[in-house]
């Protein structure tokens, strides 16, 4: 459950955007919607490309820059 309370200084707009980021972020939406409807196990060649995705992007942040 997620929660925003009202600081004194703080306007209603301002709120409301703190309450979405901290929707947002925790991913509540994307659990919804993943559990809106009922889908099928991914195949083990989708399975295979989507780790090589998920190290590509691993690898590029993981490089430091000086």
């Amino acid at each position: 459950m997620i929660y925003a309370v009202r600081n004194e200084w703080e306007t209603n707009d301002k709120l409301i955007l703190r309450y979405k980021k901290l929707f947002f972020q925790s991913r509540i939406a994307n659990k919804l919607k993943a559990e809106r409807y009922a889908v099928r196990d991914l195949s083990a060649r989708k399975t295979r490309e989507k780790a090589i995705i998920r190290e590509t992007y691993r690898s590029l942040n993981n490089k430091v820059y000086f």
